[in-house]
């Protein structure tokens, strides 16, 4: 029998500077999403360690906008793991952290609870008359290599893109999908990734920004975090 052609991914290397800089090093994704471990790899980091944060994500959503709420979360979690990692022998040259939200006007959705609560959010997607929106915040740490207060560098950046349910779904379209299951652990009730992309007329911004972690912003804030933490104008 013949092998099969060479995976995509084994076929063809991306070489960046930040490639080069971080090869070799302790690279931690503070997310237990492997949706976005996925990403890290489709970025040329495929040996992304991941540690998950433990933050409770309990921050009090009625004291602020949503966009607050999920660039704090974010924070939060790159911190704790930061802190958590940073007495190792082998500390991380950099830690990523990501938090992601569904707004629909300005109401945060969460995941669903049941079937029910499943079928009436996705309801409301569909049948709202403006696009809801996805956020994204991220959050880099790297450790600074001279003895600076605070010692490290946060770099943080907020991510929009705009996703519209096709109007057209039947009642019986979204019972199909809520039976699935597919959706029922993600905010909003739908994975784009998935059978949920069914759903979608039209999207306005990165894909990836729904899945969970926007490539382009993402590999750029890694970017501008390592070249802040060792450029400090000696």
């Amino acid at each position: 029998m013949t092998e099969g052609p060479p995976s995509y991914e084994s076929h063809f290397t991306l070489e960046l500077g930040l490639h080069r800089e971080l090869r070799g090093k302790r690279v931690v994704l503070a997310s237990g999403s492997p949706r976005r471990k996925e990403i890290m790899a489709q970025m040329g980091f495929p040996e992304v360690e991941v540690c998950v944060s433990g933050f409770e994500e309990n921050l009090d959503k009625n004291s602020m906008t949503p966009w607050e709420y999920v660039s704090q979360t974010s924070a939060k979690k790159a911190m704790a793991v930061y802190e958590k990692l940073s007495e190792d022998e082998e500390a991380p040259e950099m830690v990523i952290a990501a938090d992601t939200i569904l707004v629909l006007g300005h109401e945060v959705i969460e995941k669903p609870c049941d079937e029910k609560q499943h079928f009436a959010m996705l309801k409301r997607l569909r049948d709202s008359n403006t696009p809801h929106r996805v956020f994204t915040a991220i959050t880099v740490i790297a450790p600074m290599d001279v003895p600076i207060h605070p010692g490290y560098v946060m770099k943080s950046h907020l991510e929009e893109t705009r996703v519209k349910f096709d109007p057209e779904l039947t009642d019986d379209f979204l019972q199909a999908y809520v039976r699935c299951g597919e959706g029922l652990d993600k905010a909003g009730g739908y994975g784009i990734q998935g059978k949920g992309a069914l759903l979608i007329e039209s999207i306005q911004g990165d894909y990836n920004n729904i899945v969970g972690l926007p490539v382009r912003a993402t590999f750029k804030l890694m970017e501008d975090a390592l070249n802040e933490s060792t450029d400090h104008g000696y």
